[in-house]
């Protein structure tokens, strides 16, 4: 384990994001499941896109991977396999309804907390199909072939698996997605009707869900992936607290559901620009916020961040889901901002967070990449130097990080 000292600092310059895992994630699925060898070109780095690559090179096709990007070369067969998920939930949840459609035999494990993280609806759902599953968490073991190209969601606790299940009827040819519930996150659904579109595959919303129209019917050769939303979410949050930073190569409006950055930033009274594809965001006074993360789960770290220098209190509704992320963020996020003076708490409901200048202290980052950063923000803006504890953990998402921070003139250096 290695920890981080983060001091504050005007933050001023210019950043690239890495490119969209949630993007890069879809794109190398549905190459793999169309049978059309792809280039994604971007940023392909982090843990969860490499448990990905490893997956689908368990079942078959060829991933190579430089500097520039990905190539993903389709299997002639795919054959079975130990898929190795890591803690990629993102992998797991997609790749799970999957398996069934290709009709091969795969066994998933995972690290961290991902075996904690819920897939048995998922796993009923795969069951009801006629697909065959000997456990309902991980380890667990799939087959079988599925008997219908109609599957009914309920109450569904993931946008994920409904993801997973739209690859899979593009590879069968087609079919229906019922969902009977709000669905979470639904933005990360629409992106993956957007990587489909890019192969012809028709995908229509219904009054309860999708209808896929027919399968794989274009080949593209090369895709750029998207600036990320979630990574962007850090940089942009620096800028508001200490300074001023610029952010290239997003996509605006955007289906990823951490685009509501922009939103939110401007509420709390931040000066934000949009241009094109830059992001623009400097520091003015802020204000204290009142906001349903419900869709948006992955922003709470972040803006819990950013409501520390907001006057007054600020509350953050639809946070259930963050219990079973890398850490039990409600947990994490309330004794992070403890750690470094700021007054914070969960009632059942909401996280409260009464704005004061953070202080300086230690955060252990409970091996989640998202406490870490977010740590990293609570020290630029505020009166004393963070030790960020276990700051490795950002190399599931960020791998260059803390370089970026120096970058924009915020110190940060390593400690063993």
């Amino acid at each position: 384990m290695s920890d981080v000292i983060v001091c504050p600092a005007r933050v001023s310059g210019e950043i690239s994001p890495p490119s969209s895992k949630s993007h890069i994630h879809r794109l190398m699925i549905i190459s793999a499941l169309s049978g059309n060898p792809l280039r994604i070109t971007g940023d392909p780095n982090g843990d969860d896109i490499a448990a990905t690559a490893r997956c689908l090179t368990a079942l078959g096709a060829g991933i190579e991977r430089d500097g520039n990007g990905i190539q993903v070369t389709p299997p002639e067969r795919f054959t079975p396999g130990i898929l190795d998920a890591g803690e990629s939930g993102t992998t797991l949840r997609m790749l799970l309804p999957v398996i069934p459609a290709i009709g091969t035999k795969a066994t998933f494990v995972g690290r961290g907390r991902l075996p904690l993280r819920p897939i048995g609806d998922v796993i009923a759902l795969m069951r009801a199909a006629g697909a065959e599953a000997d456990s309902d968490a991980l380890p667990v073991t799939v087959s079988g072939r599925y008997k219908t190209n109609v599957f009914e969601v309920r109450a569904p606790k993931s946008s994920q698996h409904i993801s997973g299940l739209l690859a899979a009827l593009a590879y069968m040819g087609g079919g229906e997605v019922k969902v009977y519930g709000a669905l979470p996150s639904a933005g990360y659904a629409d992106m993956t009707v957007g990587v489909l579109a890019e192969y012809g595959v028709g995908v229509k919303k219904s009054d309860n869900g999708f209808v896929v129209e027919n399968g794989f019917c274009l080949k593209p050769r090369e895709i750029k992936a998207e600036g990320d939303w979630s990574g962007a979410a850090f940089p942009a949050a620096l800028g508001a607290v200490a300074g001023s930073v610029r952010i290239h190569g997003l996509k605006y409006p955007s289906v990823q559901p951490d685009s509501v950055l922009v939103r939110l930033l401007k509420e709390a009274g931040a000066r934000v620009i949009m241009d094109n594809d830059v992001l623009s965001v400097s520091h003015e006074p802020l204000g204290a916020l009142r906001f349903d993360a419900d869709m948006s789960p992955d922003i709470v770290p972040v803006m819990a961040a950013v409501a520390a220098y907001a006057e007054g209190e600020t509350v953050i509704t639809g946070t259930e889901r963050l219990k079973l992320k890398e850490s039990d963020r409600i947990t994490a996020v309330v004794e992070m901002l403890r750690s470094v003076g700021v007054e914070a708490g969960y009632d059942g409901k909401a996280i409260h967070i009464r704005g004061s200048l953070p202080t300086g202290g230690v955060v252990d980052a409970k091996g989640d990449h998202r406490i870490a950063m977010a740590a990293a923000v609570l020290a630029a803006g505020g009166s004393g130097a963070v030790t960020i504890k276990g700051a490795e953990c950002v190399s599931k998402s960020y791998e260059g990080f803390f370089d970026m921070l120096n970058g924009i003139g915020v110190k940060a250096e390593w400690v063993k």
